[in-house]
Protein backbone atom coordinates (compact mmCIF):
# COMPACT_ATOMS: atom_id res chain seq x y z
CA UNK A 1 0.00 0.00 0.00
CA UNK A 2 1.35 3.44 -0.94
CA UNK A 3 1.97 6.18 1.61
CA UNK A 4 -0.94 8.21 0.19
CA UNK A 5 -3.38 5.28 0.23
CA UNK A 6 -2.41 4.30 3.76
CA UNK A 7 -2.86 7.84 4.99
CA UNK A 8 -6.32 8.07 3.43
CA UNK A 9 -7.35 4.70 4.88
CA UNK A 10 -6.47 5.79 8.38
CA UNK A 11 -8.92 8.67 8.25
CA UNK A 12 -11.84 6.68 6.86
CA UNK A 13 -13.34 6.25 10.32
CA UNK A 14 -13.45 9.96 11.02
CA UNK A 15 -16.89 11.51 10.90
CA UNK A 16 -17.76 14.16 8.39
CA UNK A 17 -17.07 14.25 4.69
CA UNK A 18 -15.38 17.65 4.95
CA UNK A 19 -12.75 16.38 7.36
CA UNK A 20 -12.23 13.28 5.23
CA UNK A 21 -11.69 15.31 2.05
CA UNK A 22 -9.37 17.79 3.78
CA UNK A 23 -7.11 15.08 5.23
CA UNK A 24 -7.04 13.17 1.94
CA UNK A 25 -5.86 16.29 0.12
CA UNK A 26 -3.15 16.84 2.77
CA UNK A 27 -1.88 13.28 2.29
CA UNK A 28 -1.77 13.74 -1.49
CA UNK A 29 0.17 16.99 -1.16
CA UNK A 30 2.65 15.36 1.19
CA UNK A 31 3.21 12.44 -1.19
CA UNK A 32 3.90 14.83 -4.08
CA UNK A 33 6.41 16.76 -1.95
CA UNK A 34 8.24 13.56 -1.01
CA UNK A 35 8.43 12.44 -4.65
CA UNK A 36 9.76 15.88 -5.65
CA UNK A 37 12.75 15.80 -3.27
CA UNK A 38 15.01 13.47 -5.33
CA UNK A 39 14.61 15.70 -8.36
CA UNK A 40 15.72 18.68 -6.30
CA UNK A 41 18.71 16.72 -5.00
CA UNK A 42 19.97 16.26 -8.57
CA UNK A 43 20.77 19.97 -8.79
CA UNK A 44 24.07 20.45 -6.88
CA UNK A 45 24.54 23.65 -4.94
CA UNK A 46 28.32 23.23 -4.89
CA UNK A 47 31.21 21.96 -7.03
CA UNK A 48 31.10 18.18 -7.41
CA UNK A 49 34.06 15.96 -8.36
CA UNK A 50 33.52 13.14 -10.82
CA UNK A 51 34.04 9.74 -9.17
CA UNK A 52 36.35 8.40 -11.91
CA UNK A 53 37.33 11.21 -14.30
CA UNK A 54 39.53 14.28 -13.82
CA UNK A 55 36.48 16.51 -13.98
CA UNK A 56 34.45 18.78 -11.70
CA UNK A 57 30.89 19.98 -12.24
CA UNK A 58 30.06 23.56 -11.32
CA UNK A 59 26.83 24.50 -9.53
CA UNK A 60 24.09 26.33 -11.38
CA UNK A 61 24.99 30.02 -11.79
CA UNK A 62 23.26 32.55 -9.58
CA UNK A 63 23.01 34.89 -12.57
CA UNK A 64 23.02 33.93 -16.24
CA UNK A 65 21.78 30.71 -17.79
CA UNK A 66 23.62 27.54 -18.84
CA UNK A 67 22.52 23.91 -18.84
CA UNK A 68 25.79 22.79 -17.26
CA UNK A 69 29.39 23.86 -16.70
CA UNK A 70 32.39 21.58 -16.13
CA UNK A 71 36.11 21.96 -15.51
CA UNK A 72 38.24 19.03 -16.66
CA UNK A 73 41.91 18.11 -16.98
CA UNK A 74 43.79 15.95 -19.46
CA UNK A 75 47.59 15.79 -19.86
CA UNK A 76 47.79 18.70 -17.37
CA UNK A 77 45.67 20.93 -19.62
CA UNK A 78 42.52 22.39 -18.09
CA UNK A 79 39.32 23.00 -20.05
CA UNK A 80 36.19 24.90 -19.06
CA UNK A 81 33.10 23.70 -20.96
CA UNK A 82 29.73 25.47 -20.97
CA UNK A 83 26.64 23.67 -22.32
CA UNK A 84 24.18 26.31 -23.50
CA UNK A 85 21.37 23.88 -24.31
CA UNK A 86 20.23 21.92 -27.36
CA UNK A 87 18.62 24.88 -29.13
CA UNK A 88 21.50 27.29 -28.49
CA UNK A 89 23.85 28.48 -31.21
CA UNK A 90 27.12 29.11 -29.43
CA UNK A 91 29.51 31.70 -30.89
CA UNK A 92 33.28 31.82 -30.46
CA UNK A 93 34.88 34.85 -28.88
CA UNK A 94 36.95 36.16 -26.03
CA UNK A 95 35.84 36.14 -22.40
CA UNK A 96 37.20 37.07 -19.00
CA UNK A 97 36.92 35.25 -15.71
CA UNK A 98 37.32 37.01 -12.39
CA UNK A 99 38.03 35.47 -9.01
CA UNK A 100 38.45 38.18 -6.40
CA UNK A 101 41.09 40.56 -7.73
CA UNK A 102 42.45 38.02 -10.24
CA UNK A 103 41.53 38.36 -13.94
CA UNK A 104 42.16 35.86 -16.74
CA UNK A 105 41.43 36.20 -20.45
CA UNK A 106 39.92 33.18 -22.22
CA UNK A 107 39.49 32.22 -25.86
CA UNK A 108 36.07 30.59 -26.06
CA UNK A 109 35.63 28.14 -28.96
CA UNK A 110 32.15 27.18 -30.13
CA UNK A 111 31.04 23.72 -31.23
CA UNK A 112 27.30 23.39 -31.61
CA UNK A 113 25.77 24.19 -28.23
CA UNK A 114 29.11 24.02 -26.36
CA UNK A 115 31.57 26.77 -25.51
CA UNK A 116 35.05 25.55 -24.55
CA UNK A 117 38.13 27.39 -23.32
CA UNK A 118 41.54 26.43 -22.02
CA UNK A 119 41.91 27.60 -18.44
CA UNK A 120 45.37 28.88 -17.46
CA UNK A 121 47.05 26.76 -14.80
CA UNK A 122 47.67 29.76 -12.58
CA UNK A 123 43.91 30.24 -12.18
CA UNK A 124 43.50 26.97 -10.24
CA UNK A 125 44.62 28.20 -6.81
CA UNK A 126 42.37 31.29 -6.87
CA UNK A 127 39.46 29.07 -7.91
CA UNK A 128 40.17 26.65 -5.06
CA UNK A 129 40.40 29.38 -2.44
CA UNK A 130 37.94 31.99 -3.69
CA UNK A 131 34.23 32.42 -3.01
CA UNK A 132 32.84 33.67 -6.33
CA UNK A 133 33.62 33.10 -10.02
CA UNK A 134 32.38 35.53 -12.64
CA UNK A 135 32.63 34.76 -16.36
CA UNK A 136 31.96 37.73 -18.62
CA UNK A 137 31.67 37.05 -22.39
CA UNK A 138 32.97 39.72 -24.73
CA UNK A 139 30.49 42.29 -25.97
CA UNK A 140 28.94 41.51 -29.36
CA UNK A 141 27.14 43.92 -31.70
CA UNK A 142 27.72 46.70 -29.23
CA UNK A 143 25.82 44.88 -26.51
CA UNK A 144 27.53 43.53 -23.44
CA UNK A 145 26.39 40.02 -22.50
CA UNK A 146 25.27 39.31 -18.96
CA UNK A 147 28.00 37.60 -16.92
CA UNK A 148 27.68 34.15 -15.42
CA UNK A 149 28.28 34.06 -11.67
CA UNK A 150 29.14 30.77 -9.99
CA UNK A 151 29.63 30.00 -6.32
CA UNK A 152 33.00 28.43 -5.48
CA UNK A 153 31.56 26.43 -2.62
CA UNK A 154 33.27 23.01 -2.63
CA UNK A 155 35.67 24.02 -5.42
CA UNK A 156 38.84 23.22 -3.46
CA UNK A 157 37.90 19.59 -2.89
CA UNK A 158 36.54 19.09 -6.41
CA UNK A 159 39.52 20.68 -8.22
CA UNK A 160 42.02 18.86 -6.01
CA UNK A 161 40.32 15.58 -6.87
CA UNK A 162 40.55 16.39 -10.58
CA UNK A 163 44.23 17.30 -10.19
CA UNK A 164 44.95 13.93 -8.61
CA UNK A 165 43.24 12.08 -11.47
CA UNK A 166 44.71 14.19 -14.28
CA UNK A 167 47.14 12.44 -16.61
CA UNK A 168 50.73 13.63 -17.03
CA UNK A 169 51.55 16.10 -19.76
CA UNK A 170 52.97 14.76 -23.02
CA UNK A 171 56.76 14.48 -22.59
CA UNK A 172 57.50 12.69 -25.86
CA UNK A 173 59.67 15.63 -26.98
CA UNK A 174 62.08 15.02 -24.08
CA UNK A 175 64.53 12.23 -23.27
CA UNK A 176 63.56 10.36 -20.09
CA UNK A 177 66.19 9.54 -17.47
CA UNK A 178 65.59 5.99 -16.20
CA UNK A 179 66.91 4.76 -12.86
CA UNK A 180 67.97 1.19 -12.12
CA UNK A 181 69.69 -0.66 -9.25
CA UNK A 182 71.37 -2.94 -11.82
CA UNK A 183 74.14 -0.79 -13.25
CA UNK A 184 77.90 -1.04 -13.52
CA UNK A 185 77.98 2.44 -11.96
CA UNK A 186 76.21 1.41 -8.74
CA UNK A 187 79.48 1.06 -6.78
CA UNK A 188 80.71 4.45 -7.97
CA UNK A 189 77.39 5.99 -6.92
CA UNK A 190 77.65 4.29 -3.52
CA UNK A 191 81.10 5.82 -3.08
CA UNK A 192 79.97 9.29 -4.14
CA UNK A 193 77.01 9.16 -1.76
CA UNK A 194 78.75 7.38 1.10
CA UNK A 195 78.33 10.34 3.48
CA UNK A 196 74.62 10.62 2.67
CA UNK A 197 74.09 6.89 3.17
CA UNK A 198 75.88 6.98 6.53
CA UNK A 199 73.85 10.00 7.69
CA UNK A 200 70.58 8.28 6.75
CA UNK A 201 71.59 5.08 8.54
CA UNK A 202 72.51 6.99 11.69
CA UNK A 203 69.20 8.91 11.69
CA UNK A 204 66.86 6.01 10.83
CA UNK A 205 68.78 2.84 11.80
CA UNK A 206 68.15 1.50 8.28
CA UNK A 207 69.73 1.57 4.83
CA UNK A 208 68.36 3.63 1.92
CA UNK A 209 67.65 2.14 -1.49
CA UNK A 210 70.13 3.23 -4.17
CA UNK A 211 69.29 3.56 -7.89
CA UNK A 212 71.42 5.16 -10.60
CA UNK A 213 71.16 6.54 -14.13
CA UNK A 214 74.19 7.42 -16.25
CA UNK A 215 73.59 9.95 -19.03
CA UNK A 216 76.23 10.02 -21.77
CA UNK A 217 76.42 13.29 -23.71
CA UNK A 218 78.46 14.69 -26.60
CA UNK A 219 82.18 15.50 -26.33
CA UNK A 220 82.69 13.20 -23.34
CA UNK A 221 80.22 15.00 -21.09
CA UNK A 222 78.20 12.80 -18.76
CA UNK A 223 76.08 12.99 -15.63
CA UNK A 224 75.63 10.23 -13.07
CA UNK A 225 72.32 10.61 -11.25
CA UNK A 226 72.18 8.74 -7.93
CA UNK A 227 68.83 8.40 -6.17
CA UNK A 228 68.47 7.46 -2.50
CA UNK A 229 65.01 6.47 -1.24
CA UNK A 230 63.84 5.73 2.29
CA UNK A 231 61.90 7.46 5.01
CA UNK A 232 59.64 10.38 4.03
CA UNK A 233 60.44 11.77 7.47
CA UNK A 234 64.07 12.07 6.35
CA UNK A 235 63.76 12.89 2.65
CA UNK A 236 60.48 14.81 2.65
CA UNK A 237 57.15 13.96 1.05
CA UNK A 238 58.74 12.38 -2.03
CA UNK A 239 60.68 9.91 0.13
CA UNK A 240 63.77 10.23 -2.07
CA UNK A 241 66.70 12.47 -2.98
CA UNK A 242 68.39 12.73 -6.38
CA UNK A 243 71.95 14.03 -6.72
CA UNK A 244 73.73 14.42 -10.06
CA UNK A 245 77.50 14.16 -10.46
CA UNK A 246 79.67 15.20 -13.40
CA UNK A 247 83.43 14.65 -13.93
CA UNK A 248 85.53 17.58 -12.86
CA UNK A 249 87.34 19.44 -15.63
CA UNK A 250 90.58 17.84 -16.77
CA UNK A 251 93.49 18.85 -14.52
CA UNK A 252 91.34 19.80 -11.51
CA UNK A 253 90.88 16.27 -10.13
CA UNK A 254 93.47 14.61 -7.93
CA UNK A 255 95.08 11.33 -9.07
CA UNK A 256 94.84 7.99 -7.33
CA UNK A 257 92.77 4.81 -7.43
CA UNK A 258 91.11 4.68 -4.01
CA UNK A 259 87.62 5.83 -3.04
CA UNK A 260 88.82 9.28 -2.09
CA UNK A 261 90.40 9.77 -5.50
CA UNK A 262 87.23 8.57 -7.23
CA UNK A 263 85.14 10.97 -5.17
CA UNK A 264 87.55 13.82 -5.90
CA UNK A 265 87.19 13.24 -9.65
CA UNK A 266 83.45 14.06 -9.60
CA UNK A 267 81.53 17.15 -8.54
CA UNK A 268 77.90 17.63 -7.50
CA UNK A 269 75.97 19.39 -10.27
CA UNK A 270 72.33 18.70 -9.35
CA UNK A 271 70.36 18.06 -6.13
CA UNK A 272 66.59 17.80 -5.55
CA UNK A 273 63.92 15.67 -3.94
CA UNK A 274 62.50 12.85 -6.03
CA UNK A 275 61.15 13.93 -9.44
CA UNK A 276 60.59 12.57 -12.92
CA UNK A 277 63.74 13.51 -14.85
CA UNK A 278 64.01 14.40 -18.53
CA UNK A 279 66.64 15.98 -20.80
CA UNK A 280 65.83 18.64 -23.39
CA UNK A 281 68.37 17.93 -26.13
CA UNK A 282 67.01 20.85 -28.16
CA UNK A 283 68.08 23.38 -25.53
CA UNK A 284 71.81 23.42 -24.81
CA UNK A 285 73.90 25.65 -22.54
CA UNK A 286 77.70 25.32 -22.80
CA UNK A 287 77.04 22.02 -24.56
CA UNK A 288 74.88 20.64 -21.69
CA UNK A 289 71.16 19.94 -22.28
CA UNK A 290 68.52 21.41 -20.00
CA UNK A 291 67.20 19.12 -17.26
CA UNK A 292 63.39 19.12 -17.10
CA UNK A 293 61.58 17.78 -14.04
CA UNK A 294 57.99 16.88 -13.17
CA UNK A 295 56.68 16.12 -9.66
CA UNK A 296 56.73 12.40 -8.93
CA UNK A 297 53.30 11.01 -8.09
CA UNK A 298 51.65 14.35 -7.34
CA UNK A 299 50.23 17.19 -9.45
CA UNK A 300 52.44 20.20 -9.79
CA UNK A 301 54.47 22.47 -12.00
CA UNK A 302 57.31 21.27 -14.20
CA UNK A 303 60.69 22.95 -13.77
CA UNK A 304 63.66 23.66 -16.05
CA UNK A 305 67.26 23.43 -14.83
CA UNK A 306 70.04 24.96 -16.99
CA UNK A 307 73.81 24.51 -16.94
CA UNK A 308 75.50 27.67 -15.63
CA UNK A 309 79.09 26.69 -16.41
CA UNK A 310 79.61 24.69 -13.23
CA UNK A 311 76.32 22.97 -12.30
CA UNK A 312 72.60 22.88 -13.04
CA UNK A 313 70.72 25.90 -11.67
CA UNK A 314 66.96 26.41 -11.59
CA UNK A 315 65.94 28.41 -14.66
CA UNK A 316 62.18 28.60 -14.09
CA UNK A 317 58.89 26.82 -14.67
CA UNK A 318 58.34 24.57 -17.65
CA UNK A 319 56.20 26.56 -20.10
CA UNK A 320 52.81 25.18 -21.01
CA UNK A 321 52.68 23.36 -24.32
CA UNK A 322 51.68 25.26 -27.43
CA UNK A 323 48.05 24.33 -27.87
CA UNK A 324 45.60 24.90 -30.69
CA UNK A 325 42.92 22.83 -29.05
CA UNK A 326 40.04 21.21 -30.89
CA UNK A 327 36.63 21.67 -29.20
CA UNK A 328 35.27 18.67 -31.11
CA UNK A 329 37.91 16.42 -29.50
CA UNK A 330 36.96 17.78 -26.10
CA UNK A 331 33.27 17.15 -26.85
CA UNK A 332 34.08 13.50 -27.68
CA UNK A 333 35.99 13.14 -24.43
CA UNK A 334 33.11 14.75 -22.54
CA UNK A 335 30.50 12.45 -24.07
Amino acid sequence: MSYQAGCVARVQGLAGNAWRRRLALSCAALAVAIAWQPAMAQQPDRWVADETLARATLPAPSTGEVVSATLSCEAQRWSLVLDLGEDANAKSGSARISVGSQRYELDMRADGNLLTARLPREALEPLKNGSRLELAPAATSGEEAAPLVFSLRGSKLAITSAQERCSLRDMSAYQPVTFTPYSSYINLARTLRAADIAAFAQATASQPKLDVAMVELDDGRRVLFARLCGSSWYYGLSGCNITGFAPKPVGSAEGGEDDQAAEAAWQTVYDTENVLLYLDQNSLSHGWPDVVTLPAGTPGTGLVWRWDGWSYALKGELPEEADDFDPQALRQGRD
